[in-house]
């Protein structure tokens, strides 16, 4: 699986080669070392199963293939396609940074360790985390749980406290922050002492006896599976080198900002493409054209047409501040530039326009690709199956009796099933899957290079691991199922057929008594 350094590197070489291929469009050498380029991306493509990114270049690939006699005609297709590869390998790199890294080779649960001094009152929980995907030891002697802890790198430690911090305990919690475990204070009282004890000995948190495993999940997974956005990318166009450096030393001493300048208005579009920014500060009067010029060029290209622009200016007019704002700018910075407004304005666009970014794809409860996102994806991995001649399953799942959930137990609680079992799907597929949420309870799955057998005996193994998951509540412990329908390609050759046999099977499964999997059945054509 190859990682974003890798992805990003193969991207930023093929831009390069491509600009030497732009200044002179008949030289066959150039194509030739573009060309290079391509496919070794379109190969990195392949073997990371980045769907999208080698749908993308598969035109791309093709046209050079083809190519005999280079010019201007064929530049102006290869800037056509261009646009539609960045998009892809942009949203293969986000969705690279949403998920965890792991160390190659090292397939173990992440860990939890439990300090109790009755183990055996959590041998209900250990079983439920486990089925959350966890690792989970209960230790009865603190010592020996701490020092496992930290040879087995626990991603949290969770220690039940009694009243007052007598001086064996304390030792224990100074020896967990000496290992810097992260660990969370569980306790039969919830007073403000014991809280503010916990607190005054870093507590990542606190739990009221009886502990739920929801809450316990809610808790561990930001440690177990850690996302951190990439910095804030800061584009900076402007002719004037004193405008850049004073860009650059304001906003290059923030971590989470990453900035580059550029001078020639004429190289936007392939800076654009290369750098990938999430704010475009642009100068308004330059030499040749002008700020506005150059976002009417940026607005015209789909790639790039919500990119945040600010402009740079000395300009004081209202009319032509309007008429920016009416020509694709997103806000007015007047030079001198101000610190504080700069870094006001780059953090709150950029910040934005990720937020718009996540909320076209990502369905807002549960974080998983929306419905229309999960139906893009779908007919991409269908393309690229078609072009590799291999299978793709795909299944709908559908949570049992939701309805009696929610009349029993309350929205909120069919909420935190729905979220229960996005979480146990994502943790569970591979990288070259697709997960969404449907809408409602209804979930999908899209597995590609599957035969229609391999994704029954995976989704089957889905169904029992997520059916042994209690969800607590005030009424007593409760478990969930869900029924599923697969459909396979190429026997449903089109995206419509093969929803509606999915669809079909799901409700086959229903009438045959619910939280079961049914395989849509239809031999391939000749």
């Amino acid at each position: 699986m190859i990682n974003r350094v890798e992805l990003h590197s193969a991207w930023n070489a093929l831009v390069q080669a491509w600009r030497p291929v732009w200044q002179a469009s008949h030289d066959m050498a150039r194509w030739q070392a573009f060309a290079t380029h391509c496919e070794r991306l379109a190969q990195l493509a392949h073997a990371g199963e980045l769907a999208a990114v080698e749908t993308a270049m598969a035109p791309l690939v093709d046209f050079l293939a083809t190519l005999r006699t280079p010019g201007d005609a064929e530049k102006a297709r290869v800037d056509q396609l261009l646009p539609g590869v960045f998009a892809a390998v942009r949203s293969a790199l986000a969705e690279r940074a949403r998920q965890p890294e792991r160390v190659p080779g090292d397939d173990s649960l992440p860990l939890v360790v439990m300090l109790a001094r009755d183990g055996q009152a959590y041998t209900d929980l250990a079983q439920q985390m486990e089925h959350y995907g966890y690792s989970f030891k209960v230790f009865s002697q603190y010592r020996h749980g701490v020092r496992y802890a930290a040879m087995n790198r626990a991603v949290a430690v969770i220690a039940e406290l009694s009243g007052e911090l007598d001086a064996e305990t304390t030792a224990v919690i100074t020896e967990m922050n000496r290992c810097n475990l992260k660990w969370f204070a569980l306790s039969p009282e919830g007073s403000f002492n014991i809280r503010l004890q916990a607190v005054r000995h870093d507590a990542q948190g606190f739990f009221v006896a009886p502990m739920s495993v929801s809450a316990l999940v809610d808790a561990v997974d930001p440690l177990a599976f850690e996302y951190k956005d990439e910095p804030y990318r800061v584009l900076t166009l402007d002719d004037s080198p004193t405008v850049l450096a004073t860009v650059e030393r304001i906003l290059g001493q923030f971590p989470n900002i990453h900035v580059r300048g550029l001078r020639e208005p004429s190289r936007i579009l392939e800076t654009l493409m290369d750098f990938a920014p999430d704010v475009l500060l642009l100068d308004f009067h330059m030499d040749g054209c002008t700020g506005l010029e150059v976002a009417r060029i940026i607005r015209q290209n789909k790639a790039f047409e919500s990119i945040p622009i600010a402009f740079l200016t000395s300009e004081t007019s209202e009319s032509i501040q309007q008429e920016a704002m009416r020509q694709g700018g997103d806000d007015f910075l007047t030079k001198p530039i101000s610190a504080a407004q700069l870094v006001n304005a780059v953090v709150s666009k950029a910040e934005r326009y990720r937020g718009l970014r996540r909320l076209m794809v990502e369905d807002s409860l549960t974080g998983l690709y929306n419905h229309v996102k999960t139906k893009t994806l779908l007919q991409q991995t269908l393309l690229l199956a078609d072009r590799q001649g291999v299978p793709v399953s795909y299944a709908i799942l559908d949570i049992d009796h939701f309805k009696q959930v929610n009349d029993t137990y309350g929205h909120t609680t069919g909420d935190k099933v729905i979220k229960s079992l996005a979480r146990y799907l994502r943790l569970r597929m591979r990288r070259s899957d697709v997960v969404g949420r449907y809408g409602g309870e209804e979930f999908v799955v899209v597995l590609f290079d599957s035969t229609p057998e391999d994704a029954l005996e995976r989704v089957e193994a889905l169904r029992r691991g997520f059916s042994g998951i209690f969800h607590q509540t005030d009424q007593g412990l409760f478990a969930a199922s869900f029924s599923a329908g697969i459909a396979h390609f190429p026997a449903y050759p089109t995206m419509m057929e093969l929803m509606v046999a999915a669809d079909d099977a799901l409700y086959a499964s229903k009438r045959a008594g619910r939280n079961r999997c049914t395989l849509a059945e239809r031999s391939i054509p000749d």
